[in-house]
């Protein structure tokens, strides 16, 4: 179970304070985690009560950057004078006091943090705000012996505990303080904050009743008329047989099926639906090469790219010639060579949606660089209830250590009405 108070951002002001304060009386005695510590009571002038608090500040500032981040905007926090169910409160001291008696544990490069007092059930607790742990920082170590610890050793956050630290957790610490140069600070940022999807659920059935009355058209040309000429030529010979003509009467209704939907997509997109226009942002003094951006659409949503149907080139296909008349050999092998790219052609940036995925190659990214993506629409064709909806997205490249990662919200907007009347005036 997890703390009662919105830990999305960090904890800053006094009102916002003696709201955690709250939160930690009134939450279960299991509900510490590594973010936050409390302890119920110390005397605040002793030695050895300075020198706990110094441990306890040394393992938050210690805790993994990526990990750290998913609360309380990377700050850790220790409480003294409240736990699970009570307010004991502390004897106040000067905080400049309390300061100078923790420093020499910390050491002269060590984390920063800010003392409070708050006062709740009119007694006072001590409130210790540790800033967020980045790349690049140090190992914060213990600069003077007390108590069973000595100078040198490596404080952390297990889950609700602050321990010595392990190998792997020396080892990752070692990482973090190398990758200063080498992490990417990569983001990105939506024009749309929330992205509003309309609904159109009357696509699919607007589609397909178009469908089943071009489906009679076609399968009713399935029956061999006679040309009425008895002298036809090779190149006008109608060849087939039913079987091809319903073989190629289904070839061309798949194709149809497509040409609708794309008209519909086309339509969607003039009206600007669905939009989702990102930038990509580069905020270091470096450049990356080969950065890969992945949205994952959630479960419901579609997507597609609008310069897939900014221009006039979805055309309709040619339907097949019933049999019996004038068929032309020649248009039938005709292939169409819009949309084909030349062989090795390697774009910039190379944007696309795959399965419930949307995808994007960067080639490079110069450095303090805002790079405007291609503009993709999404789409809900089913309801999909009232609960808030996010896409999940990272930012990774290939020149750089670490993993970005973010969410953007959607919001569902309102419905589209479709009708077979509208459907037909589109397709027309």
């Amino acid at each position: 179970m997890a703390l009662d108070v919105d830990h999305s951002k960090a904890f800053r002001t006094p009102l916002q304070l003696r709201s955690l304060v709250e939160a930690v009386r009134d939450a279960g005695e299991h509900d510490e985690n590594d973010w936050i510590e409390w302890k119920s009571n110390y005397n605040l002038s002793e030695k050895q009560a300075k020198a706990t608090l110094a441990r306890h500040i040394l393992a938050m500032a210690n805790r993994s950057v990526e990990k750290s981040s998913q609360a309380a905007s990377g700050f850790g926090y220790i409480l003294v004078g409240v736990e699970p169910g009570d307010v004991s409160g502390v004897v106040t001291i000067d905080l400049a006091d309390l300061e100078s008696g923790i420093r020499p544990y910390l050491g002269p490069q060590g984390p920063e943090w800010v003392p409070a007092y708050v006062t709740v059930e009119g007694r006072d607790v001590l409130v210790i705000a540790v800033d967020p742990p980045k790349d690049g920082d140090p190992i914060h170590t213990l600069h003077k012996d007390f108590d069973k610890y000595y100078a040198g050793m490596i404080f952390v956050r297990r889950t609700a505990q602050t321990v010595i630290a392990g190998p792997g957790e020396v080892l990752r610490l070692t990482q973090r303080a190398q990758s200063s140069e080498e992490r990417q600070s990569l983001s990105i940022e939506s024009l749309e904050s929330p992205v509003e999807v309309p609904l159109w659920p009357g696509l699919e059935e607007a589609v397909c009743s178009l469908l089943e009355k071009e489906r009679e058209i076609v399968e009713a040309g399935g029956k061999r008329r006679s040309s009425g000429n008895r002298f036809v030529t090779s190149v006008s010979l109608d060849y087939r047989s039913e079987g091809d003509y319903a073989r190629e009467a289904e070839g061309y209704l798949r194709r149809y099926k497509e040409y609708l939907f794309d008209v519909a997509m086309q339509s969607y997109m003039r009206k600007g639906y669905g939009l989702l226009r990102l930038h990509l942002k580069n905020s270091h003094e470096r450049s990356y090469q080969q950065v890969r951006l992945e949205l994952d659409l959630p479960e419901g949503i579609s997507a597609f790219l609008g310069e897939d149907y900014s221009g006039d080139d979805v055309k309709v296909p040619r339907r097949p010639t019933p049999l019996g008349e004038e068929y032309s050999l020649v248009r039938s092998n005709i292939v169409d060579m819009r949309g084909i790219v030349a062989a090795g052609a390697v774009p910039d940036v190379h944007m696309r949606v795959e399965g419930s995925a949307i995808l994007c190659d960067v080639v490079s990214l110069r450095a303090e660089e805002t790079l405007s993506l291609p503009v993709v629409h999404l789409m809900a064709t089913e309801r999909l209830g009232e609960s808030p909806l996010v896409m999940p997205w990272s930012v990774t490249a290939v020149n750089a250590l670490g993993r970005t990662r973010g969410h953007l919200a959607i919001r569902l907007g309102a419905e589209i009405e479709s009708t077979e009347k509208e459907a037909k005036a589109a397709d027309e």
